[in-house]
């Protein structure tokens, strides 16, 4: 009986271990069974893809988006390649991705420089250390190779095949896509992929043929597999001396090869067990097309014909380079837990071609005329508030005519900002209607402040803008999306919420409007409510989600209720402020970590400290603060602040009993708290010029409009 026991217990244990090995199997076969492959089509713009049938055939049955191809500086060359595989912004050159084949003296080199190669890789970079050289002052502090890395912390193998070199140079920026941190990758071939033919730019192209043999030879064994072009990139390269006729020529011939591989590569893939990427990391040919965003194109395994987004962007349609990882990443059930992407997800939509290649246009507009608007704005402001305080100095009391001008010309400049957020509900998708639009606009309203110039227009005005801009931040942007006061998806700062542009307009606006509401209830309770709505609207992460907005106006809205609670000024108050926004700030970075899904910056910022140590707070602050300075040093708005500085100086000299005007309509408080609010942007953002430079513009417009209406009580 004893011997039957100990035979039935051995028996059990082999089963359960047999099993248990069996599900390990099973789930390792999973893994492994999964591919992802990444077809490079550098330089691809939305036009090129209605001349490939291929794609526009995996395009009805796949998600679809621009990406925002920035690197850590540049829109073109290496850095967004580098950036796609790092947790953060990278820089990169030429210089760095010297990729070659791991045989002969390129693995000598290798060797010499790193150390002795552990295991068997095909491709690597002999200049892995010149790359992390040119990181080392980054501000971001990217871990190089991340993608890489998890993927052979996992067992994945990578693979990467083709160049996009040229007669005189080597451009091999797709290896840095699957490399890990010391510059290696398992499976591939850089150097022995073109072919010769004299129709293609420098009598070379990409043998297609040959990629599709290799990527099969080891199909069982790598997991990520990349596929450089090449050719549209050697074909950018000659962009500037061969005829315009021979260029697209060339390119006519180029999409159709890339496409016949496409087409080619599908066939030999399982869609329900492989992700494919169709993207270029750069934008695209200016010679076809001057936009910076790039076609990305998904499709594989659970998408079906949709549109792709990320919880990084928010924005349907739009995707960035650093979501590629972690699309990867996920794919595989891996944790990449340092990235500072998002996965990519996807949502059913009709039409999908259309919508992308219509927010391309709006996007792409508003973006080249956004500087050029904004500076004429700024240009504006400083002419008419010099202009309005050089005749409020001067006597012109008996000249009705120049007080009714001043006005008039101070009221248009404070609705300005309004004509361009009303205006982005148009759908203009070209310059020449932009500037008709906003012109129709500013006649229609030059017309109704010609009539209707008093204090209680500028106020209709103000509670206005106050409503429309809540209104846009609950929304979800649906007046400023392409407003040149809104966020700049080229950029890639913001995709979401509210930027620095509106958080300097709307912090004057607010808090000008809850002093008026404040003037008419005198009741404390509503107005700490209206501060702290303002507040959570500015800084909520599905609203808002700008925390430097919400520190400013969490200071400005601190200091109107110590002035309502009619507490002095003082420097302790400063401080109980600053320990006031500190706790708040920790508290919704709490929240933010332990139950937001996807952390804002706020924590992720926190959580990064957190891992990495407080040497991450350093580089934040720092960013900030450089971005301050470089912004100071060379943007208009430096010029817009320092004029609102001078207006304000001489006005508090030439009416030294001015503020009394404030206290009187009772709105001193609003104004204070603005100005307020307006320094601590300032020092907070890394931006924060721009969102001074606004706030103080619209609190200078006012005030001076309501000198305009009190009787002088100029210094004799």
């Amino acid at each position: 009986m004893k011997h039957l026991r100990s035979f039935m217990i051995t028996i059990l244990t082999l089963f359960v271990l047999m099993s248990t090995y069996h599900i390990s199997y099973g789930i390792e076969g999973e893994i492994v069974n999964k591919k992802v492959y990444m077809v490079i089509v550098n330089k691809l713009t939305l036009e090129d893809i209605e001349k490939m049938p291929n794609l526009t055939k995996v395009i009805d049955e796949a998600g679809f988006a621009l990406m925002n191809v920035r690197g850590l500086n540049s829109y073109t060359g290496a850095e967004s390649f580098a950036t796609i595989n790092s947790s953060a912004k990278t820089y990169a050159n030429n210089t760095s991705s010297q990729f070659f084949n791991l045989e002969g003296i390129y693995k000598e080199i290798y060797e010499n420089r790193l150390g002795k190669i552990e295991g068997r890789y095909s491709v690597g970079n002999i200049e892995i250390g010149r790359l992390y050289v040119q990181n080392e002052d980054n501000r971001y502090s990217p871990h190089i190779g991340l993608l890489g890395d998890v993927l052979h912390n996992n067992g994945l193998k990578t693979a990467i095949y083709g160049n996009s070199d040229t007669i005189d140079y080597i451009y091999r920026y797709a290896s840095f896509i699957p490399m890990d941190s010391k510059g290696l990758i398992d499976y591939g071939n850089v150097d022995n992929i073109l072919i010769e033919d004299e129709k293609y730019p420098y009598g070379l192209k990409t043998d297609y043929n040959k990629i599709i043999n290799e990527i099969q030879a080891i199909k069982d064994e790598a997991s990520l597999f990349v596929i450089d072009t090449g050719d549209l990139f050697r074909l950018h390269t000659t962009s500037s001396y061969i005829s315009e006729d021979r260029f697209f020529e060339q390119r006519g011939n180029i999409l159709s090869d890339i496409d016949n591989f496409i087409g080619n590569l599908i066939d030999n893939i399982s869609k329900e067990e492989s992700l494919l990427f169709i993207f270029s990391p750069n934008s695209g040919e200016e010679k076809v097309n001057g936009s910076r965003l790039s076609p990305l194109i998904l499709w594989g395994s659970n998408i079906s014909g949709g549109i792709l987004s990320s919880s990084t962007t928010k924005y349907p349609g739009i995707v960035s380079n650093i979501d590629i990882g972690p699309t990867v990443a996920d794919f595989f059930d891996i944790k990449m837990e340092k990235a500072a992407g998002n996965k990519i997800t996807w949502e059913k939509r009709e039409d999908v071609f259309s919508f992308v290649k219509s927010i391309n246009g709006r996007i792409d507009l508003t973006s080249k005329v956004r500087t050029r608007s904004l500076t004429s704005y700024g240009v504006i402001s400083i002419i008419i508030l010099l202009l309005s305080t050089f005749f409020l100095i001067i006597k012109f009391k008996a000249d009705f005519n120049i007080k009714k001008t001043i006005k008039v010309l101070l009221l248009f400049l404070y609705g300005i900002p309004l004509i361009f957020i009303i205006s982005s509900l148009l759908n203009i998708n070209n310059i020449y209607r932009f500037f008709l639009v906003i012109t129709i606009f500013s006649i229609v309203y030059l017309f109704i402040i010609s009539r209707y110039n008093n204090v209680s227009t500028l106020y209709i005005l103000t509670f206005l803008y106050f409503i429309v801009i809540i209104l846009d931040i609950l929304l979800n942007n649906v007046f400023s999306k392409f407003s040149v006061l809104s966020y700049d998806p080229i950029i890639g700062a913001r995709y979401y919420g509210i930027g620095n542009e509106m958080v300097g307009l709307l912090l004057p606006i607010a808090m000008i409007s809850i002093n008026l509401i404040y003037k008419k209830l005198k009741n404390i309770v509503v107005l700490s409510f209206l501060l702290l709505l303002a507040v959570v609207l500015v800084g909520h992460p599905q609203l808002g989600a700008n925390v430097g907005g919400m520190i400013c106006f969490l200071s400005a809205s601190l200091l109107f209720l110590f002035e309502a609670m009619e507490r002095k000024f003082t420097f302790k108050n400063i401080i109980l402020i600053a320990l006031a926004v500190g706790l708040f700030l920790g508290i919704l970075a709490f929240i933010d970590i332990k139950f937001n899904p996807n952390p804002t910056h706020l924590g992720r910022a926190l959580m990064k400290v957190g891992s990495e140590g407080l040497y991450i707070a350093n580089n934040i602050i720092l960013r900030k603060l450089m971005m301050n300075i470089k912004l100071v040093g060379n943007s208009f708005w430096t010029k817009v602040l320092f004029s609102n500085i001078i207006v304000q100086g001489i006005l508090s000299y030439f009416y030294r009993n001015g503020y009394e005007h404030l206290i009187k309509r009772e709105i001193n408080k609003g104004y204070i708290s603005s100005l307020f609010g307006s320094i601590i942007g300032f020092l907070v953002n890394d931006s924060g010029l721009v969102l001074a430079a606004i706030s103080v513009n619209i609190s200078t417009i006012f005030l001076l409009f309501l000198f305009t209406e009190e009787k002088r009580t100029h210094q004799e």
